[in-house]
């Protein structure tokens, strides 16, 4: 029965994913950020909660993509997803109605999709809980927005976290201390800022995650959004007075923070090395680019040969690429935001979704990777488990030269 359910949904998915396709052929918008010949797509992207996709220009902006059953590590990565039934029910506004639903839909979609895949981990990318994350670990927002909403077989893995600035708005050591009571063993979330790695299957290699907490390394930007929150009354004075008690805390662990970024990439040696943080570095979203990452972290990205950097923040999907490193947005776990395509992007949409990142180290021919080649193939699913679009790279890290098949 499963797998029959797994088959319709897959039919369903097919035969949604050809009338957008006809759609992105179809439909062409002016493009502000870029010229409007580099790029074709749907919808009114610039406009809060409509649904949109921006591709490059091509004979086919939307190539079917592979989804592979057999690789060596599967996992998902979403953020935003911090919609229960009711707690994110403060606006009625096209951003904030009917997340819980929204929230549901993606949890069901990952659900299939994971199970498809064979996805061994989750990655919370942050805004684990609006508005103002949990009090405790005892907080009922544990049950009602994570571990009642998700409840597919193919999802209860370790569930990897990291802090957005929502849950730094209320409580964000109970997040953590949940994890190091062991609460629920599959909320992995040690610290402020940590490190894991796992091996992709019998191959050998190794994906290596960095978790960074960018709220800690922008002070100032998490306070503006934070007054922002309670002039809209979204927020109180009580969640404003709590984040300013602890910011010489955090401005202090920013320093200690970057000084740690630093040494976990120059020592690493990962056949792939992703770092995630709440904000995104590059993003043509409603939030945007954040300068201050842009000038600490993007260099250590870069010196430091990372292969991705996944963000949320932005409630889009969005693949963005600059001097070698790729920038993956995946911020529509529940609500949904605006875009525009900047000169790096790649691919952008508003599409309640969430993505698959599957790393494959023995089948050369996955992918066109040579013999011996490790990839790493991201792609991005709506609400619906269409796929929207795929990407995928070649490691090159100098580490895996140490490596012969």
């Amino acid at each position: 029965a499963a797998f029959q359910l797994q088959r319709r949904e897959q039919r369903s998915a097919t035969s949604n994913r050809m009338a957008l396709h006809r759609l992105l052929l179809l439909a062409l918008a002016v493009v502000s950020a870029a010229s409007e010949s580099e790029f074709q797509y749907a919808g009114q992207c610039d406009a809060p909660g409509e649904l949109c996709i921006i591709t490059r220009r091509s004979d086919d902006p939307l190539p079917t993509p592979q989804i592979s059953t057999t690789t060596s590590l599967a996992f998902l990565s979403v953020g935003d997803w911090g919609c229960g039934a009711d707690n994110c029910n403060v606006k009625p506004d096209e951003m904030h109605m009917d997340a819980g639903k929204t929230q549901a839909r993606v949890a069901a979609a990952m659900g299939v999709v994971a199970a498809e895949a064979n996805s061994e981990v989750v990655l919370a990318l942050g805004d684990n809980f609006y508005f103002a994350g949990v009090k405790s670990t005892t907080d009922p927002l544990w049950r009602s927005v994570w571990q009642d909403r998700f409840p597919a077989p193919s999802l209860q893995t370790p569930w990897y976290g990291l802090l957005g600035n929502h849950d730094h708005y209320g409580n964000p050591q109970a997040q953590i201390d949940f994890s190091l009571q062991g609460l629920d063993k599959r909320w992995i979330l040690p610290s402020y800022y940590w490190t894991t790695e796992k091996t992709a299957g019998s191959s050998g290699r190794v994906v290596q995650w960095v978790f960074i907490d960018t709220v800690v390394l922008d002070e100032a930007y998490a306070r503006e959004m934070l007054v922002e929150k309670v002039h809209l009354k979204i927020l109180d004075s009580e969640q404003l007075a709590w984040f300013d008690d602890r910011a010489e805390n955090r401005r202090l662990a920013g320093f200690d923070q970057l000084r740690w970024l630093e040494e976990t990439l120059a020592a690493s040696t990962a056949d792939f090395l992703i770092v995630a943080g709440h904000y995104p570095i590059l993003s043509g979203g409603e939030h945007g680019s954040t300068p201050s990452l842009q000038t600490t972290v993007k260099p250590l990205l870069e010196k430091y040969g990372v292969d991705a950097y996944l963000a949320g923040h932005d409630h889009t999907l969005q693949h963005l690429e600059s001097n070698g490193v790729q920038y993956y947005v995946s911020g529509g776990g529940a609500l949904r935001g605006a875009v525009k395509p900047l000169p790096e992007t790649l691919f952008a949409a508003v599409a309640p979704g969430f993505t698959l990142h599957q790393v494959d180290c023995a089948d050369p021919t996955w992918q066109g990777a040579a013999a011996g080649a490790c990839t790493l193939t991201t792609t991005f699913f709506d609400a619906a488990t269409r796929p929207l679009y795929q990407h995928a790279i070649t490691g090159t890290r100098d580490a895996r030269k140490n490596y012969v098949f």
